[in-house]
Parts: structure tokens; C-alpha cells; sequence
């Protein structure tokens, strides 16, 4: 017995040793990476290079491959650290080249300040931070924002900060889930998949949108399940169906891939019995729990009266009607002087008097949108390249066509539940609400279709090298870890944020005659500053050079806002530009003020000014 004692104590302490010795590897590789990532931040690229890496295709992915493949094959923990820093690294190229350009779009303005909804969510965040509940269209999908307003509070509101803690967050699931794929199928599909989910990543880097969590919990639920099949562990598919609920209530998208994974667990697992209860079971308390913790949050921090995913009640009716989300508003535009919930409840009460008045227009509508889906190069929107669309939808059936053909292997298996549980949510995921931007979530079963199908096109033709997986360690305490902490910290810190906020106390200010006071925090790395070109060589934020900001604005009008972009340019050099947020009326405010005049230390300042009547830009006088 003792002798037995003395085994299981030697057994443990080596247990410990190695799983200590591997978090110590983890932690240094993530270190390093992280610090190659911040030097590329604020040492900056040249131009050209960042400019590829943000909008060039071919160019961008041949270099990618050339980069990340002999990366990605190194063994060992040296090949984590090189792989993860060369990710981290091109996923900071288009947030440099975005912070050096100026550009102006519907999300954002001069290269960082959000616009339209990206503003909505930044301002949701800040209303937190200020002692304050969201507000009903932020308690719409509060799981962004929630997370949002901590890493404010942890950066000192520090947008620019912020962002790059964002894009971060994101490439390390992103690389998370290739290095799954590589470990299954090879280093060449792995690398695919990363550099396809770069490609479409690459379109929200630098945005304050939702996309950017549910990407980060896409991935790396997706990670979890790849690896749950593959070692026909229940746990890991359990979690990953929980990461999948979340990054949907995170950004809302194909949802019925939920209980279709949960039907394919049943049927993948069940052993010698017809279906396995334990999968059935534990997949669906992960949705049901993911959707209650979300409920939970809401009501912690969410407005009384919100409806969850109230926005949806403008898709059902453009749908049923046959227009996209903006139909009910051009038929009944008295809805948008509603609020947000009952807004959704009269909409809601439209949509199904007109399917009652045409019952088929439903069938109508799904077919419209499975044929957008299907047959107009819509999966692989993100790539502008006709020719590299084409071939990654080639590369995509032939993988399905190979799944169905041995579908008895549970990776295969998965793809088709995958494929078959998004394309029933498509007709209420539509294509023209938003384009693919609403598939983040489920993005990496996108991606990695191309990538098996390019292997079973290369095995066929007796290439497999490129293929050897490579990959010494098989530890998943990364990705476990990395998961959980994300998990974690969207629920928690969020609820500590609002414990620990209170509403600011400051003096007002007694402003002259017609003009008004608005109150403001002066922080750094959220504003950006215009600036005569001759004082400038080149714009790196917060400076940005009056006429790359002029040029920028020339896609903000094409976008929708041609006053706006009118009015921008009408600035001057010297000028400060600010998403504010007055602690006054708790609302968000767009300063525009002399640069030379603007407070140099973080405090709460007042200022007296005037609002413009076209576009509501906040003109400070003093």
C-alpha cells in the first residue's frame, strides 16, 4: 500500500511539473508575441506594406503563406512563440495602416473614432463606466459592449489602446483555431484557414463592432469542437457549443447551427445505443445556459424594458415583404420616433399581418435569400478577387462532396451538420442585412472548408508534405485556458465595472448667451488632432494631416453621409476631433475645438460652444 502511496505521489509532482513547466511556456511565448505586436503598433510600417496587408489580395496572401508556413511547421514550443508572433504581427498591419491613414468611413472617422453603430456600442460602454444601465438599443446584444467598457476602464479610456487589446484578443483565437486545423489535417490547411480568417477579419480591424467578439469566441468554440471531435472527447464539444451560444448573442447570426450541433453530438457520440442522452442533454443546457447568463447580464446592466435582439423584428418584415431591414421604416416611417422595444413590438405585429394576408411570402423570402447565400459569390464576399472567390467556393464543395463521401469520420460528420445548421438560419441571417459581417461567429467553419479541400486535392495527386502536422504538443491547456479566461472576464468584469462606477460629481459651468455647456473627460489616445501638412511628415495618430483627413472623407460621403463629410471638410488645421461623451446628459457628443486650447492633463473639463444644425457637431468656444 505504501509503495502504491509513493507511486501516486511521483506520478502527481510529475503531473505538475509538466503542466507547470508547459503554462510556463505559454506565458512566455504570449509575452513575447504580445511585445512584437506593440512594437509594430508604435513603431509603425512602411505605407505600402500596411496598405497590402488591409486591402491587397494577391500580393497579401502570397506573402502571408511564405510567412506563416515555415512559421507554423517549426515544432516545439520555439514554433508556438515564431507562429503566434508573425499572427500577431500581420493582424497589426491594417490597424497601423488604418491608424496612419485618416480615413473616414460608416464606422469610423479619420482612421479611429467611431461612427453610426460603432459609435452606439463605444457610447453604450462609456454609459456604463459612468454609473449608468445601457440603454435599450445597447441591451439589444449587451455582450459586446460589456466587454468594451471594462477594457475602457482598464486602458483609462484609452480608445487607441483599447483596440489593440480588441485585435489582439481576436488574432490569438483566430490562431488558436488554425493550430486545431493543423493538428488534424497538416501546417498548409492550418495556415489556410488562418490567412482566410485574416482576409475577412481584416474588414473590422480598427471598428468597434460587434464582429470583433463574436470572431474571438468563433474561434475558439470552434477550436474546442474540431478538437472534441477529433479525440471524441463530449467535454470539448460541450464547451464549444456554450463559446458558439455566446459569440451569436455577441453578434447575432446563424444561430440554428446550435441545436444542429447538438443533434450531431447525439448521433456522433452515442456508442452502442441509438443516441447518446449524455450529449443531447449537456449541449442543450450549454445553450439554454449561454442564453440566461446573457439574460442575466441584461438585467444587471441592461435598461428595464429591452427585447433581446429586438432589431431582428426589421429583418422578419423586409423578408416577408421582400425588402432588406430599412423596408418597415420606408412603409411606416413613424416607427423611428418609437423607442427601441416598442418599436420592435409593432414591427413585430406588421411582419405577421402581412405573412397572414400572404402566407407564401415567407417560402418567398427564404428562397431569395438561399439563392443570394448560394449562387452570388456572397460566402466569400470579404475577397474583392473574383478569381480567389471562385476558387476557395470550388475548394468548399469539393470538401463537402469528400465529407458526405466519408461522413462516418467525425470531422466530416461536423462540417456537414455545420453546413447544413447555417444554411438554415440564412433566411433570417440575410445576406443584404449586412453582408457576411453577420456570419463572425461562424466564420472558421467557413474558413476551414477551403482548406480540407485543398488537401484532398493535393493527396490526390501525391503531395501529402505539405500536410504533416508538425505539432509535437498536444496540450490544449492554451486553448482552455484562453477560453475560459475570455469566458470569464465577459461576465464578470462587466458586473464589477458596474459595482465599482459611480456618476461623476463636477461644478458647471455658466456659459455666455446662446451657447450651452457640455462636460467631458480629456483623455489620451481617443481623440485625433488635424494638422497643416507642412508640420507634418506623415500622419500617425493622434496627428493626422489635413489632406489625407480631406481625402478620407471622400468614402464617408459614398457611405451615406455626404453632409457630414461636406461639413468635416469645411475643418481647418489645428482643429481636435472628439467622440465625447457629456457626463451631463449622458449622451454622446462630437467635439470639434481649437487644438491649442484643448487641456492637456486627463480631467473633467466644461465647455461652452454651439451644436451645428446639420449634423449636430458640438463647436466649442472656449
Amino acid at each position: 500500500m505504501q509503495h502504491i502511496k509513493t507511486l501516486s505521489a511521483n506520478w502527481l509532482a510529475h503531473r505538475s511539473k509538466k503542466w507547470g513547466v508547459r503554462s510556463l511556456y505559454i506565458v512566455i511565448s504570449l509575452a513575447i508575441s504580445l511585445l512584437v505586436y506593440a512594437a509594430v503598433l508604435i513603431l509603425g510600417v512602411p505605407k505600402e506594406i500596411g496598405e497590402v496587408a488591409r486591402s491587397g489580395f494577391t500580393t497579401a496572401v502570397v506573402a502571408f503563406i511564405l510567412l506563416l508556413y515555415p512559421a507554423y511547421r517549426w515544432s516545439g514550443w520555439t514554433g508556438t512563440l515564431a507562429s503566434l508572433s508573425l499572427t500577431l504581427l500581420l493582424f497589426a498591419l491594417p490597424l497601423t495602416a488604418l491608424w496612419n491613414s485618416g480615413m473616414s468611413d460608416g464606422y469610423l472617422i479619420g482612421g479611429l473614432l467611431p461612427w453610426s453603430d460603432a459609435s452606439g456600442y463605444y457610447w453604450e460602454a462609456r454609459r456604463l463606466l459612468e454609473g449608468q444601465n445601457f440603454s435599450e438599443w445597447g441591451s439589444r446584444r449587451p455582450l459586446f459592449p460589456a466587454l468594451l467598457a471594462p477594457l475602457l476602464g482598464l486602458t483609462n479610456q484609452n480608445l487607441q489602446l483599447t483596440l489593440a487589446i480588441l485585435v489582439a484578443i481576436t488574432a490569438i483565437a483566430c490562431f488558436l483555431a488554425a493550430r486545431e486545423v493543423q493538428r488534424s489535417h497538416g501546417t498548409a490547411a492550418g495556415v489556410m484557414v488562418i490567412t482566410i480568417l485574416f482576409l475577412f477579419y481584416r474588414l473590422t480591424i480598427g471598428q468597434v463592432m460587434t464582429e470583433n467578439l463574436g470572431l474571438a469566441l468563433g474561434a475558439v468554440g470552434f477550436a474546442l469542437l474540431w478538437r472534441g471531435a477529433w479525440q471524441k472527447q463530449i467535454k470539448y464539444c460541450v464547451c464549444s457549443i456554450f463559446l458558439l451560444t455566446l459569440a451569436l448573442n455577441a453578434r447575432a447570426g446563424a444561430f440554428f447551427i446550435l441545436p444542429v450541433l447538438i443533434l450531431w453530438g447525439a448521433w456522433s457520440f452515442r456508442g452502442t445505443t441509438r443516441f447518446s442522452w449524455r450529449f443531447l442533454l449537456g449541449g442543450t443546457s450549454a445553450v439554454l445556459l449561454g442564453f440566461l447568463l446573457n439574460s442575466i447580464l441584461n438585467k444587471i446592466i441592461g435598461a428595464p424594458d429591452a427585447i433581446a435582439f429586438s432589431n431582428f423584428s426589421y429583418t422578419l418584415y423586409g423578408l416577408i415583404v421582400g425588402g432588406n431591414w430599412t423596408q418597415v421604416l420606408k412603409n411606416y416611417p413613424e416607427l423611428s420616433s418609437l423607442s427601441d422595444s416598442e418599436a420592435a413590438r409593432r414591427i413585430y405585429a406588421l411582419a405577421f399581418d402581412a405573412l397572414r394576408a400572404n402566407p407564401l411570402a415567407l417560402v418567398t423570402g427564404c428562397l431569395r435569400a438561399w439563392d443570394h447565400f448560394l449562387f452570388k459569390d456572397y460566402v466569400f464576399s470579404f475577397i474583392s478577387n473574383l478569381k480567389g472567390n471562385f476558387l476557395l467556393q470550388l475548394l468548399s464543395v469539393t470538401a463537402l462532396f469528400l465529407c458526405y463521401r466519408q461522413r462516418q469520420e467525425p470531422h466530416n460528420s461536423l462540417l456537414i451538420a455545420a453546413t447544413i445548421g447555417i444554411l438554415l438560419s440564412v433566411p433570417f441571417a440575410p445576406p443584404w442585412d449586412g453582408g457576411i459581417r453577420i456570419y463572425a461567429a461562424t466564420l472558421p467553419f467557413f474558413s476551414v472548408l477551403p482548406a480540407l479541400g485543398f488537401e484532398a486535392l493535393a493527396r490526390g495527386i501525391k503531395s501529402p508534405e505539405p500536410f504533416d502536422t508538425s505539432i509535437q504538443d498536444n496540450s490544449p491547456l492554451f486553448l482552455i485556458s484562453f477560453s475560459s479566461i475570455l469566458a470569464i472576464f465577459i461576465f464578470v468584469a462587466p458586473v464589477t465595472t458596474k459595482v465599482f462606477s459611480h456618476v461623476p460629481q463636477f461644478s458647471t459651468l455658466s456659459c455666455p448667451e446662446a451657447t450651452e455647456a457640455v462636460y467631458l473627460r480629456i483623455i489620451s489616445g481617443s481623440s485625433i488632432n488635424l494638422m497643416a501638412d507642412n508640420s507634418l511628415p506623415t500622419t500617425h495618430l493622434p496627428n493626422v494631416r489635413l489632406s489625407d483627413f480631406k481625402e478620407g472623407l471622400t468614402n464617408l460621403a459614398e457611405n451615406g453621409y455626404p453632409e457630414l463629410a461636406k461639413e468635416l471638410a469645411s475643418l481647418g488645421s489645428s482643429t481636435t476631433i472628439m467622440n465625447a461623451f457629456d457626463l451631463n446628459s449622458f449622451g454622446a457628443i462630437w467635439l470639434i475645438a481649437d487644438s491649442n486650447k484643448m487641456p492637456k492633463e486627463k480631467r473633467i473639463v466644461g465647455m461652452c460652444g454651439k451644436f451645428s444644425e446639420a449634423n449636430g457637431l458640438f463647436y466649442a468656444k472656449d
